[in-house]
């Protein structure tokens, strides 16, 4: 009898589990029928020799500016975004119009105060208002959207796609800013990695319907070190840009553990990485005063796109 009953058990719970992937999968499944790009559409390839394209970018995690002792002061969080000097951010938990940030669009805010062009993702009405994603970008961001992943009975995940013309390079640049799920059982992330990487094929619905070939880097906090899971099944689509000289560890700035934040380049291009960077403290700035996360830097140069 109790061979049955641990047996049952065993049985209900994988029931459980492949009932929520597939409450959670959305349209995409075998039966869909894939569209297949247009000859012509898209970014050509094309390899660089000379005065190949750059972009130093940077993704910060600012945890709502509650590192800060009054919520309302973004003096310490714009002078420590002024001294990353990145072309392009992926900012992840932002608060727009909410009660507990004092009702302020803090990612506007960020944008004035430095003269940046963004883009802010909803990813849930929270607290009298929004609670999400963003983008900075000292160049154009065309357009945006967020598209919502797969999360489960978890708090709402997204992704925000945005589109970055900066000169020099041929064609746009397509930026997927992506805050994943928390918990320690990776089910939901896993679910979450799929659905962005089925949207950088264009195997999933978005407003960019040459994504499949375009120039992508994708960014965020993935509550994933690049040893766990999630981001090992990334790395069939993306590299993830690293430096074996470099220690990685974001997570918490003040004494970090863990490499939680990341930057991903698409497989479809090739570059090369100058130099990745882990903000630390130091003598000369504490960046553990303005957010529980570390900004991760990278300064790239375009070998092919």
């Amino acid at each position: 009898m109790k061979n049955i009953i641990v047996i049952s058990a065993r049985l209900l719970a994988a029931l459980a589990l492949s009932g929520l992937m597939q409450a959670h999968a959305d349209p995409l499944s075998g039966k869909t029928v894939l569209s297949v790009q247009k000859a012509g559409a898209g970014t050509p390839n094309r390899l660089w020799n000379t005065n190949n394209p750059t972009l130093k970018f940077a993704t910060y995690n600012i945890g709502k500016n509650e590192a800060s002792n009054n919520v309302n002061d973004f003096g310490k969080l714009i002078d420590a975004i002024g001294k990353l000097d990145a072309d392009v951010i992926s900012v992840t938990e932002i608060d727009k119009n909410t009660r507990r940030s004092g009702n302020i669009d803090q990612l506007k805010t960020l944008a004035d105060a430095l003269k940046l062009h963004y883009a802010f993702g909803d990813v849930l009405e929270f607290d009298g208002g929004q609670y999400g994603i963003g983008l900075l970008s000292k160049y154009p961001i065309a357009k945006s959207q967020l598209v919502k992943l797969p999360s489960g009975d978890a708090e709402q995940r997204g992704v925000l796609i945005a589109e970055v013309h900066k000169p020099g390079f041929e064609h746009p640049i397509i930026v997927m800013t992506t805050h994943l799920d928390w918990q320690k059982d990776p089910t939901i992330r896993l679910m979450q990695v799929r659905r962005i990487m089925d949207l950088a094929i264009g195997d999933a619905p978005s407003d960019f319907p040459d994504i499949a070939s375009a120039v992508k880097i994708l960014a965020g906090d993935f509550n994933s070190t690049a040893r766990e899971q999630p981001m090992q099944e990334l790395k069939a689509m993306w590299n993830i840009v690293d430096d074996d000289l470099e220690d990685h560890r974001s997570w918490p700035a003040i004494n970090p553990a863990l490499d939680l934040d990341h930057i991903l380049t698409w497989r479809g291009q090739k570059w090369h990485a100058k130099s990745i960077s882990v903000m630390n403290d130091s003598v000369s700035y504490k960046w553990s005063a303005v957010s529980d996360h570390l900004p991760v830097v990278a300064e790239l140069k375009l070998l092919e796109q």
